[in-house]
């Protein structure tokens, strides 16, 4: 493998309400052997296969924002950064006893408030789905977490307060980013989409020059600032779009595949 492909799902191969384009998906498909395509996403790598299987993809994949590298076709982790136990239980007990609503992601599937509002994504996908690549739904023991669930990665909190973000932020075992509006992703410190590219460029023996990153968001710049080329969808973040190299269409224009067939 001489290059590597690294993506953003949502907003950058996947429009918002839509599905990833026939033409997105030909180009994709049109790369030489030599070049290798894998995406990056903050979903759990419960909720990654069946891109997996669309996309054919062999190369492992970067979930729950970088604090996993998965492979699919050998069912484990290739690179893997986990909470402590104590700063699970302490980070729950905080959001439950403060009334937030939150899930997190762990070896054994979507853990959940059993009251959670926001269980409509993970039961929409696991209705596009068949049955054996659905991703467990678990609901949390609310009343004892001093055994939290296992290999937990992300702790992703809906509609957060400035206080809330403000007392997380002060805590150095964590990692606050945001994927979504009025949702932030809380990862171990340390974990982000970039320290996982230069762990898979690594792992895959490819020069991180040679590494192209496709992302829209904030939790996208650590893509464009680990060594690799920085490529900004056209619909990013100015933020974002101020860390790239490349500035593409918009992902709903195919962006992607414009920048694969004349940017890169």
């Amino acid at each position: 493998m001489d290059r590597l492909i690294v993506c953003d799902i949502d907003n950058t191969l996947l429009p918002a309400g839509g599905k990833i384009s026939d033409e997105t998906m030909a180009a994709i498909r049109s790369l030489p052997s030599s070049t290798g395509f894998t995406i990056a996403t903050g979903r759990s790598f419960h909720v990654v296969r069946k891109f997996v299987e669309e996309f054919g993809l062999s190369a492992p994949v970067i979930t729950s924002n970088g604090a996993q590298v998965y492979d699919y076709s050998e069912n484990t982790s290739i690179y893997e950064n986990c909470f402590p136990d104590d700063v699970v239980s302490d980070l729950m007990e905080t959001l439950i006893s403060r009334g937030f609503d939150f899930v997190s992601y762990g070896k054994d599937g979507i853990f959940h408030r059993p009251d959670s509002a926001h269980m409509a994504f993970f039961n929409n996908y696991n209705a596009s789905v068949r049955q054996e690549i659905r991703a467990p739904l678990i609901p949390l023991n609310e009343e004892d977490l001093s055994v939290p669930p296992e290999r937990l990665t992300k702790v992703l909190v809906y509609e957060p307060t400035d206080d809330l973000i403000q007392v997380l932020s002060a805590r150095k075992a964590l990692e606050i980013t945001a994927s979504m509006h009025k949702v932030i992703d809380i990862m171990p410190a340390g974990c982000t989409k970039g320290n996982a590219v230069v762990a898979l460029a690594s792992y895959l023996h490819v020069p991180m020059e040679s590494v192209f990153c496709f992302g829209d968001g904030d939790n996208d710049i650590s893509m464009f600032t680990c060594g690799a080329v920085g490529i900004a969808m056209g619909n990013a973040s100015d933020k974002a779009k101020s860390y790239a190299s490349i500035i593409t269409r918009n992902c709903k224009d195919d962006g992607v595949a414009y920048a694969i067939r004349h940017l890169i």
